[in-house]
């Protein structure tokens, strides 16, 4: 049994292991994805996807896409410099530019108008990612998230979209991490990077459950879901019970 706090695995289990962390902001997703990660082996030796990452890809390709005379630029208050174009708006910290900014980090807006094709578009990037970074050989890992979206959307949404990238739901076995609105605001309170409540509120709203039904709907065609409850705050014991889901699925890993 690896150590719930980052033990190291020597064997993987057999077969391919392509394993998605879903869940809402402050979920605890991330702390899941990271934990999965270190038991794995480290950073050199699974790959890690991030649709977040993707998502903002999209943003700052779309600024660099532009000629200059159709980005606005302007300094913030808090000394971040504003770049604004037809669809997105993207802040950069001193030091940073479009070329090298880490995406994980940067705030950004999209107009309304582009928020529905951009998520699919990210989500088929996300498939042809998973498509072409299997040849590694590697454990994959993604972390993906949801907003106000029922989860049922999400998940058929997502499904759909990877299976345009050639990406069926049977290869991806997820781990849902839950925790209500409540939970998941006072977690983002106490952080230093707070979301504002009014922004929180926004992109941080209740998705609703998977309605069982739609669930095995999903699971006839052969997706496998394992959900880990967080609304607790003993972090041992999240990382626990994220590693047993990921047992359930793939078995126990030996040791050399």
């Amino acid at each position: 049994m690896p150590d719930p706090d980052g033990g190291r695995i020597m064997r993987e289990p057999k077969g391919e292991i392509i394993v998605g962390i879903l869940g809402q902001y402050a979920s605890g997703k991330s702390e899941a994805a990271k934990t999965l990660v270190r038991t794995l082996g480290g950073e050199g030796q699974v790959v890690f996807i991030n649709d977040k990452e993707l998502l903002a890809r999209l943003a700052v390709d779309h600024i660099l896409e532009l000629d200059e005379a159709q980005v606005t630029s302007r300094m913030e208050e808090d000394g971040t410099r504003r770049l604004d174009g037809e669809l997105a708006t993207v802040w950069l910290r001193r030091g940073e530019d479009l070329n090298t900014v880490d995406l994980n980090r940067l705030r950004w807006e999209m107009q309304d108008s582009v928020v529905h094709p951009w998520l699919a578009r990210m989500r088929v990037n996300l498939g042809h990612e998973i498509h072409e970074r299997s040849a590694e050989g590697k454990p994959m890992m993604i972390e993906a998230g949801f907003g106000e979206n029922p989860l049922s959307q999400t998940l058929s949404h997502l499904f759909a979209r990877l299976e345009e990238a050639g990406v069926g739901p049977e290869r991806v076995k997820w781990i849902l991490v839950e925790a209500g609105f409540d939970k998941r605001a006072e977690r983002n309170a106490k952080r230093r990077d707070k979301v504002p409540d009014d922004l929180f509120a926004e992109i941080a709203a209740d998705g609703g459950d998977l309605d069982p039904d739609h669930q095995s709907r999903l699971e006839e065609r052969g997706m496998l879901l394992k959900r880990v409850p967080n609304e607790h705050d003993d972090i041992h014991r999240f990382r626990a019970d994220i590693i047993a889901a990921f047992e359930e699925m793939f078995g126990r890993p030996g040791s050399l």
